[in-house]
């Protein structure tokens, strides 16, 4: 695969090999804007020989494009012969090719946007330019002298050149090779049209297609003779600054790709302009690379878990001389088969690993990705770029204060109803929940005024009397303080005390949350992985987003789901009274309450009494870096919708 290194940029919006000796262009609809003008004077010719009733489209006139004027023509009368049922259709055709052939001739054709620095650029850098046409020469000469670009070319082919194979054959740029003494595997051929495509591909040029004249980007990509596609010759705008996340403008010809920046760049932390016009997704991916490491470098490496919904992989980030991307999967997963795998509007991964080679190109990093969890490609690939974000936010953003004074006023009484309000500021809420089994009442105060304190008054039958160990911990990495009140003298169900005790918590968390992304701005995600030894040191890893959906998820690498549930989930002490089936419930509600999602990676089973405590704490770890002020994010709300444009 090339490199930055192995091309050469002409007026930085076309990238060629670095060998090449020559470019051959088609010209209409590559150089000159000349669909326009032919549906205008098609219509006209029609009206004037069959009624003013008698038109053909865009769609129409685009597909048969790039036939040379006789086969153009011939088509167009077909189609009208066709379409009107009429007669005769064929009789005046050499009237409406003279006509045709002197409107071209009277006209002053537009050049297509960038074709003139493109010119200009390639001229300086002394490479050979030929025009080949399926248009006879004399007529090419004549539109490319009054469009002022004749002289950017060293030779003009035709159609009408001794006598040989109009395109698709080679033979035209077979031709050209000659005329301008280069190898035609040395040169680069930039044609609009499909039959032009196959002319460059069946010459073993470097082909590369343009959706300015006869066809559509995504035809052009499907057809894969060429090697890059682009949607035009106009400069790529691309900026990136520390700012507002909601300030972003991404547009590239692949919807997904441009999903994939944006994860990198709403997890960094900057506002991003790009508009991006090939499918170069390796150039692309360095270019944003090199603008990121325009900033200053905070930190020399950054790890990350990066999850969206039941998609999830761990990244780890390293600046150095050799930049590479290592990818790997977990025991489960072929990688070969994962790559292979479409992705929304990609058939396959290949362009979202150009773009993550690219960026350890224009980083200078080397980047080892891992993916964890596969139940639909697009979710873990954006995943993959969250990681990337998170794990580059870790190296290059500016650090922020790890908490503003808790000096807010505590707003009472907020809401009524089954989930009732009954305090809450950017530090501390008080919510409760009654229903006809139960009566729970939990707090979160993160400025630690109030102690923890726990009350479970259930029936004599259930025993979580050593929940609050799990709670303790919890709180504890997070950074707050809990109080917990729970009634429910009637239920003699223990998996149902901690499902709705965690859903009323999840709740008191989600009232502070939403009023720190309004009023400060925070991260809204997070892991409990932030260095490389805890990626080593932590069996089971945790992660947590409230920019997705309500999901929780256990993804064991080594072995298989039904062997955590034996040996880690159902049917184990934790503590000494502590049901381990019970926690998952603790999970459910939690994701439920807090309306996030929860990965769980079991890099390796161990005890469930030390297991269970080790979740809880990685946990907390997780709501901690969920918490924490982000000024980048302020004013982002939670969910899935505020996530992305």
């Amino acid at each position: 695969m090339q490199t930055l290194k192995e091309q050469i940029s002409i007026a930085e919006r076309l990238w060629i090999p670095i060998d090449t000796q020559a470019i051959f262009w088609d010209m209409d609809g590559v150089l000159i804007d000349s669909l326009s003008l032919d549906l205008v004077v098609c219509n006209q010719l029609l009206k004037q020989h069959f009624g003013n009733n008698i038109t053909v489209s865009k769609p129409f006139i685009r597909s048969i494009f790039a036939y040379d004027p006789k086969k153009f023509w011939e088509l167009i009368l077909a189609f009208v012969e066709k379409t009107y049922n009429l007669s005769e259709v064929m009789k005046p055709l050499d009237k409406i090719l003279e006509a045709f052939h002197q409107a071209r001739h009277d006209c002053v054709f537009e050049l297509n946007p960038g074709i003139s620095e493109i010119l200009k650029a390639a001229r300086a850098k002394s490479l050979k330019m030929a025009v080949v046409s399926n248009n006879p020469t004399v007529d090419v000469e004549d539109i490319l002298k009054r469009c002022g670009i004749v002289n950017y070319f060293d030779s003009i082919v035709g159609n009408d050149i001794q006598k040989l194979a109009k395109k698709p054959a080679p033979d035209t740029y077979f031709l050209a090779a000659r005329l301008l003494d280069v190898n035609p595997e040395k040169s680069v051929v930039i044609e609009d049209s499909l039959i032009g495509i196959e002319a460059g591909y069946n010459a073993k040029c470097y082909t590369i297609g343009v959706a300015t004249g006869g066809t559509e980007f995504e035809v052009l990509e499907q057809l894969g003779w060429a090697q890059q596609i682009y949607s035009s010759f106009e400069v790529n705008p691309f900026s990136l600054q520390f700012g507002d996340v909601r300030k972003k403008k991404i547009i590239t010809p692949n919807e997904f790709v441009s999903h994939a920046i944006e994860h990198v760049a709403w997890r960094l932390g900057v506002e991003i302009d790009l508009n991006w016009h090939n499918n170069d997704w390796l150039t692309l991916g360095e270019t944003f690379g090199r603008k990121i490491r325009a900033f200053q470098i905070q930190e020399k490496f950054g790890v990350a878990l990066g999850m969206i919904d039941d998609g999830s992989a761990e990244v780890s980030i390293e600046m150095t001389d050799v930049p590479s991307v290592d990818m790997s999967v977990i025991e489960n997963i072929d990688l070969d088969w994962f790559l292979s795998l479409r992705c929304e509007q990609l058939p396959s991964g290949k362009p979202l690993v150009e773009i993550a080679q690219g960026l350890a190109q224009g980083l200078g990093a080397r980047i080892s990705i891992k993916v964890c969890s596969v139940e639909d490609p697009h979710h873990t690939w954006e995943g993959v770029f969250r990681a990337i974000g998170i794990a580059l936010n870790k190296i290059f953003t500016p650090k922020h204060p790890a908490a503003l004074p808790f000096d807010d006023e505590v707003e009472e009484n907020v809401s009524q109803g089954e989930i009732s309000v009954l305090a809450k500021s950017l530090h501390y809420s008080k919510v409760c929940r009654g229903t006809a089994e139960s009566y729970v009442k939990v707090s979160v105060d993160f400025s630690k005024q109030r102690p923890n304190h726990f009350v479970f008054n259930v029936a004599p039958t259930i025993d979580v009397s050593e929940l609050h160990c799990l709670l303790e911990i919890l709180a504890n990495e997070a950074g707050f303080t809990m109080q917990v009140e729970f009634n429910a003298t009637v239920l003699s169900s223990s998996h149902v005390v901690l499902e709705d005790m965690a859903l009323v918590l999840g709740r008191a968390l989600l009232e502070i949350l939403t009023l720190r992304m309004i009023q400060w701005g925070i991260n809204g995600a997070g892991s409990s992985i932030d260095t490389y030894s805890d990626i080593e040191t932590q069996p089971i890893r945790v992660g947590i987003s409230v920019e997705g959906r309500k999901f929780w998820k256990f993804v064991p690498f080594k072995v298989s789901l039904d062997k955590v549930r034996q040996d880690f989930i159902i049917g184990h002490n934790i503590y000494d009274h502590l049901r381990s089936e019970d926690l998952d419930d603790f999970l459910d509600g939690l994701s439920g309450g807090l309306t996030c999602s929860i990965i769980i990676h079991i890099e390796e089973l161990v005890d469930p009494n030390k297991g269970w405590q080790l979740l809880f704490k990685n946990l907390g770890k997780a709501l901690k870096e969920v918490f924490a002020f982000n000024c980048y994010r302020k004013g982002v709300p939670p969910g899935v919708k505020a996530t992305l444009s």
